[in-house]
């Protein structure tokens, strides 16, 4: 009783917003639906992980299309983008051809207003990831997060780069801050509306850029007696040639095994000539569970060649999470 309840209330608010703009779109000829935006992003190598075999890989193939419909009353940007890189290696696993590997990275559409952002996104990339942890997760191998995206398997941080079933506001920003709001359906069939809840402050302007937030997981998705809650602070600066950041995550009454944790990491890019950069990063888990703490440290040397192509090569050693060396072409449109 009490879900129907909670939709009903969902739906009477949602229903005066959404039909109004349906209402302006179809008595308003002047809907412009603009051309859209097709883009791409290939990212093919050479990997060599500890106890594997030498391999060639796709670590990224992404296709994407997107744009933007504008009304008297109101404006909406659409975004659509598949992974394919599953797909690409499957063979490599023993798969099939691969084509049941395609992954919808995003499906959303967002309204932006004068009162801020409005999102309805079944797939989008992390917010919170982008935001928070964007200024330690300088690398293309041994990316800073979590969850099935996450090619290196490590679990260093427990956010995940993408989110399923989000809505979500963002504020105006107002001297360089801005707040987001967002509500994540995790399992339609559990009687939780809302699985977890998001929310972040950022601040950025100029050259530097500081964040805070919180994802707090409803006990009901694991029938635990506590709340998940995931915290995580940001800090970053661009000096003339030298960028740096650090990202604190604190992960407090997880659900399963995988005991409380915090997780630090710090990084540099130092910009040479030429188009040449140079990268490091230090990663360390303490977790209540000693037999998940982990470090890690990675290097990496990239040329950006234009704005479009980069060639890189990049090195990391970690105590849990199997060592790797990889060398790739990031081809992007």
């Amino acid at each position: 009783m009490m879900k129907n309840s909670r939709n009903l209330l969902a739906m009477t608010l949602s229903v005066p917003f959404l039909m109004s703009q349906v209402a302006f779109a179809a008595d308003d000829s002047e809907v412009v639906v603009n051309k859209p935006n097709f883009t791409f992003l290939t990212s093919l190598g050479v990997l060599s992980v500890e106890d594997k075999d030498f391999d060639p890989e796709a670590f990224e193939a992404e296709v994407g299309i997107n744009g933007v419909v504008k009304a008297k009353e109101f404006t909406m940007v659409y975004n659509l983008k598949a992974d394919l890189s599953d797909a690409i290696n499957s063979r490599d696993t023993n798969g099939t051809e691969g084509e049941a590997d395609i992954h919808l990275k995003e499906a959303n559409v967002v309204f932006p207003t004068a009162y801020g952002a409005f999102v309805l996104a079944p797939r989008i990339t992390s917010g919170q990831n982008r935001e928070l942890y964007s200024n330690v997760d300088l690398f293309e191998y041994n990316e800073a997060h979590s969850g099935g995206a996450a090619t290196t398997g490590n679990t260093l941080f427990g956010q995940p780069s993408e989110g399923d079933d989000v809505i979500a506001w963002a504020s105006p920003k107002f001297m360089g801050v801005k707040l987001v709001l967002a509500t994540i359906s995790l399992n339609e069939n559990n009687g939780d509306d809302i699985d977890a809840k998001a929310y972040r402050f950022v601040y950025n302007e100029g050259n530097l850029n500081l964040g805070a937030g919180q994802v707090i997981v409803s006990k009901g998705m694991a029938g635990a007696s506590k709340n998940y809650i995931r915290s995580a602070l940001t800090a970053g600066y661009k000096f003339d040639k030298l960028d740096l950041g650090a990202t604190y995550e604190m992960n407090a009454d997880t659900f399963g095994t995988a005991g409380d944790y915090n997780t630090l990491g710090v990084t540099a890019r130092y910009y040479l000539n030429s188009g040449y950069s140079v990268a490091a990063g230090f990663y360390n888990k303490d977790s209540d569970v000693d037999a998940n703490d982990n470090d890690g440290t990675v290097v990496q040397i990239k040329k950006q060649v234009g704005k479009n192509i980069a060639f890189w090569a990049e090195a990391a050693n970690y105590d849990i999470t199997a060592d790797n060396v990889a060398l790739g072409v990031n081809i992007s449109y």
